[in-house]
């Protein structure tokens, strides 16, 4: 059996840490990203409805939802900087009289009043650094009988990689990536390890064991997690963005040898929001069933 560090410490709780503006702007000109989101808000807002936007950032999805004939729209937002940008792009859009930016944490803030929609994506793979499923868990509390969710559900897999480690000459092991790199290479199937429903979503704590299969021969010396998400209903994506549906790498401080069809038990625990690094991960040749 190998396993991630037992003595990896978190690196705090991320509820409570605001994106920066470079997140931010990237969220913001990340077109392919924005139309899903697009498509999902008009197909889940109807007019005259009450939707909150959290995680707002310069306020796009809320004002996309008051275009969708939203009659209020609640943007929630951690960084205060923010909350004049909001005000003033929805002043901009002739949207003022609907869009209502709040400084707050979105994680654990009340909402004034009940709503039809709930509008939250931050999110990455495997729900590392953002708290989307915090989030969403508290605004629940909020959502009238019937309300919708925007995204809909997100499933996460899981599979064992050979990966990279060079990089301009140097070895990088110690840290997560996000980025494939030309020489990764997967030696198994992936296998899905989180289905997430945002109307029921998951627990923070994710403890899981899945099973994968190895497609070629070669040495695992790292965990790829992948996800994709259900925007609306029949509006999936499953490829990368500029922002969006990223993997995450996660490196093994032991690799374990892989051969072409057996099968090895992957296990992950962590809290969602966490850092990958506080993710525990054992890799182990499957038993008999």
């Amino acid at each position: 059996m190998v396993h991630s560090s037992d003595s990896v410490p978190t690196h705090g709780n991320v509820t409570d840490k605001a994106f920066t503006t470079y997140d931010i702007q990237a969220c913001l000109y990340d077109a392919h990203r924005v139309e899903y989101l697009r498509t999902a808000i008009h197909q889940a807002v109807r007019p005259g409805d009450v939707v909150v936007d959290a995680g707002s950032g310069t306020g796009l999805l809320g004002m996309l939802a008051a275009q969708a004939g939203a009659a209020r729209v609640y943007c929630l937002e951690l960084n205060p900087e923010f909350i004049p940008v909001i005000e003033q792009n929805a002043r901009r859009n002739g949207l003022s009289d609907r869009v209502i930016a709040l400084n707050a944490n979105a994680t654990t803030t009340d909402l004034p009043e009940g709503v039809d929609v709930l509008i939250s994506e931050v999110i990455s793979a495997g729900f590392f650094f953002e708290p989307q499923l915090q989030i969403v868990r508290n605004l629940l509390r909020f959502l009238k009988p019937g309300g919708r969710v925007v995204p809909m559900q997100m499933k996460n897999y899981v599979e064992l990689l050979h990966a990279q480690e060079e990089l301009y000459g140097l070895k990088f092991t110690y840290d997560s990536r996000f980025t494939e790199l030309d020489d990764d290479r997967s030696l198994t199937s992936p296998a899905l390890y989180l289905s997430t429903d945002f109307l029921d979503p998951s627990d923070e704590r994710i403890d899981t064991r899945v099973r994968v299969t190895g497609t070629d021969d070669g040495v695992a010396n790292a965990v790829k997690i992948t996800y994709d998400i259900e925007f609306a209903d029949g509006v999936w994506a499953d490829k990368p963005t500029e922002f969006l549906l990223n993997p995450q790498i996660i490196f093994l401080p032991t690799p374990v040898r892989v051969r072409s069809g057996a099968d090895y038990d992957v296990t992950l625990d962590y809290l969602a929001s966490d850092s990958p690094l506080a993710c525990r991960v054992d890799v182990f040749p499957a038993g008999p069933t």
